[in-house]
């Protein structure tokens, strides 16, 4: 039998989640229907361009919710994400939480200590700091859980005015990514490798999927589900037979999730860490049976091939991700559809003023793809908002030099990458939110990516040494 503390814990946990829902749903009804594509576009429901300029925000990790609430309330992050300018947050998760939402968050925060080898006490005081900074998760009687945290988390950005795309990191909950973590690639797949797939379970991961898109029927905040981050085979043990494995279990995922949630996007990266979709020139995927919800993703990063083989010139850099991944964009092709930088990053600070504090190298490449995403007026997702770990590699409250914000979650980590970014928060292409709804032409110049193979390999990437300069096509986008 409950005795009265308890109850009136649950009573208060009941009208706090009443106050967010009354809130949340005025903003539901008016503003938070289903988006979808037409061409390289991404639409909302009065069929107006909808672009994706987000923040990344990490849950996938051993605590199995969102990072920061040892730092700030909920509400309080959510504030600052929606008053930078965001306007969604990608919101990662494991397939480990996926499954075991109903997880108490005081029991996944009991055995954090013990599954990720920090010390015991240290935990303990992180989760005294999250219970004293978010007092409702503490609320009957210990009672929520990791998928109410979740819920809270999408709901109150939704009240914020920001959307959020979920998105699978990982499978086993835990810092990602590389080919030894066993996440990479589909245990099912051709070429098992127990070092890089040992936790990537097909049948798991389709289930994970399921559930999180069953979860968005309830929270219409959320706008689309990521179905992996940066699938990475072996190079020549893995992926070997044709891309016969991505094709056949991409589909898979894609199937799951659009069962289980028709109105969600479905956002789909290539191979190589997503920095690879070269193969989708010759070989199309069929699209078909999940309408106008597919949305391309791309990574870059200094350390992604592109950068690598262009020498860090930012010519050949764009010549490069125009052949993996910039050709998507173009438009009347099988292949076309909305393309959306959901990952680059950098240092924040280690340079000069000059530099807006970035390191050289960082601020070279930092000037050359935002030239590159603002000339094809690009969707993009910045990472990182966290500014530390509850855990990361054992060490407790770990800090993320990536990182958006501060170590206590209170503001910019470098005020001046804001700035830096320019133009990337503008929408430059199509007609803005508050026009006319209706369909019309409207002609605007598109870079064309320069590679002429249908399948290039590095190698054959550096050797086509083509010009980064655009062609310019006429387009019709629907506005």
């Amino acid at each position: 039998m409950a005795n009265g503390a308890s109850i009136s814990s649950m009573i208060g946990l009941a009208i706090s989640t009443l106050l967010l829902w009354t809130t949340f749903i005025t903003v539901t009804t008016a503003q938070f229907q289903p988006l979808h594509t037409s061409s390289r576009w991404i639409l909302d429901s009065s069929n107006k361009r909808f672009k994706l300029r987000c923040i990344n925000w990490a849950g996938h990790m051993e605590a199995h919710i969102p990072e920061g609430l040892q730092h700030a309330s909920i509400d309080a992050i959510a504030a600052l994400i929606s008053s930078s300018g965001f306007n969604c947050v990608r919101l990662t998760f494991s397939i480990d939480m996926a499954l075991s939402q109903h997880t108490r968050v005081s029991d996944s925060f009991g055995t954090l200590a013990a599954r990720t080898g920090a010390d015991s006490a240290a935990v303990d005081a992180l989760w005294q700091r999250v219970k004293a900074n978010n007092p409702w998760i503490a609320d009957g009687g210990g009672s929520v859980t990791v998928g109410d945290t979740f819920g809270r988390v999408v709901d109150t950005l939704g009240a914020k005015n920001v959307r959020v795309i979920l998105d699978n990191h990982v499978s086993r909950a835990s810092w990602c990514c590389n080919l030894t973590d066993g996440n990479g690639w589909w245990d099912t797949a051709q070429g098992y490798n127990d070092a890089n797939s040992r936790f990537f379970n097909t049948a798991n991961w389709l289930k994970g999927l399921e559930a999180m898109a069953q979860f968005s029927v309830n929270h219409p905040v959320v706008a689309g589900i990521g179905l992996r981050n940066e699938l990475r085979p072996i190079p020549v043990l893995q992926d070997s037979n044709n891309h016969n494995d991505w094709y056949n279990l991409m589909a898979q995922g894609a199937a799951s999730v659009h069962n289980a949630n028709k109105d969600l996007l479905i956002m789909m990266g290539g191979t190589m860490s997503a920095t690879d979709s070269s193969f989708l020139r010759t070989r199309p995927l069929d699209r078909s049976s999940f309408g106008d919800k597919v949305v391309w993703e791309w990574h870059t990063y200094t350390f992604s091939p592109a950068w690598i083989i262009s020498f860090k010139n930012c010519a050949l850099w764009k010549t490069a991700v125009g052949g993996f991944t910039g050709f998507l964009l173009s438009q009347n092709q099988a292949y076309t559809g909305p393309l959306w930088l959901s990952e680059f990053g950098f240092a924040m600070t280690g340079g000069t003023a000059e530099r807006s504090g970035l390191s050289e190298e960082d601020y070279k490449y930092a000037k050359c793809l935002i030239e590159y995403v603002t000339g094809n007026d690009g969707d993009w997702a910045l990472w990182a908002i966290q500014g530390n770990y509850y855990v990361r590699n054992g060490v407790v409250d770990s800090d993320e030099p990536w990182g958006l914000v501060n170590s206590d979650w209170t503001a910019w980590r470098n005020p001046a990458v804001k700035q830096l970014l320019g133009k990337m928060w503008d929408v430059t292409q199509g007609i803005p939110r508050g026009h006319s709804p209706d369909i019309r032409e409207h002609h605007i110049p598109i870079p064309n990516p320069n590679i002429t193979p249908a399948s290039p390999t590095i190698t054959a990437i550096v050797a086509t040494g083509l010009s980064a300069a655009p062609v310019v096509e006429s387009v019709v986008v629907p506005v």
